[in-house]
């Protein structure tokens, strides 16, 4: 292989000798200043090594597995039990953990309904001394009637009464002067606090008078 070089060209041709190559540069019409052996390139020399036998792939050969023995020692043996009782282990831990939670669980629950039972109980107790307080509050009907009898006027007379067991009371009161009645009751603080609903006409020339209130 030879080079053709100038002073801004440089050509590569294939020859056998400087005059080959200076002949296949003169038929190109190139004048050649100089002409230097460049040698064969890497392609060229590889391809007469192949050609030549001296180069050949390396050969392809199976990789062969040879089979290993394996023979269980102690600590294998343990490690492969400990392995085969993981599950079991697990499902007894997660059995234990569940009968514990519900444990727990049934004794929140008696606890909690014990302090309901409780609380039902001290507001039974409550509401039954508030009844019974609010009933011996509660003056009876006879004292109520020789109250009424104490404060009502001579002409006025007593028709009708009636107590419940909230202390709702309601009477009704014959007079002919319903507010001279109204100024006798005035100077009674339970009396006095009743609040009139009605008057009618009766035929005796009196008028019955309504009243009601709580007391107690």
């Amino acid at each position: 292989m030879l080079r053709r070089s100038g002073a801004s060209d440089i050509r590569i041709v294939r020859a056998e000798d400087e005059a080959a190559a200076r002949a296949q540069l003169a038929a190109a019409g190139l004048e050649p200043v100089s002409v230097e052996g460049v040698g064969p390139s890497l392609f060229d020399a590889l391809r007469e090594r192949v050609a030549g036998g001296g180069f050949a792939l390396p050969r392809w050969r199976p990789l062969r597995i040879h089979p290993v023995s394996f023979r269980p020692g102690p600590v294998s043996r343990t490690v492969v039990l400990i392995l085969a009782t993981i599950p079991f282990t697990t499902a007894i831990g997660a059995w234990t953990l569940t009968g514990i939670e519900r444990w727990r669980s049934a004794v929140l629950a008696e606890r909690e309904a014990a302090a309901i039972r409780r609380a039902m109980g001290a507001a039974l107790a409550e509401r039954a001394r508030g009844s019974a307080e609010a009933a011996m509050a509660i003056p009876s009907l006879g004292s109520l009637a020789a109250r009424l009898r104490t404060h009502l006027p001579a002409e006025a007379g007593l028709s009708a009464m009636a107590l419940d067991e909230r202390g709702m009371f309601r009477v009704e009161i014959e007079t002919p002067d319903p507010d001279r009645l109204r100024s006798a009751f005035a100077s009674d603080p339970l009396l006095g606090s009743l609040r009139e609903v009605g008057q009618a006409r009766t035929g005796g020339g009196t008028i019955r008078v309504s009243l009601n209130g709580r007391i107690g």
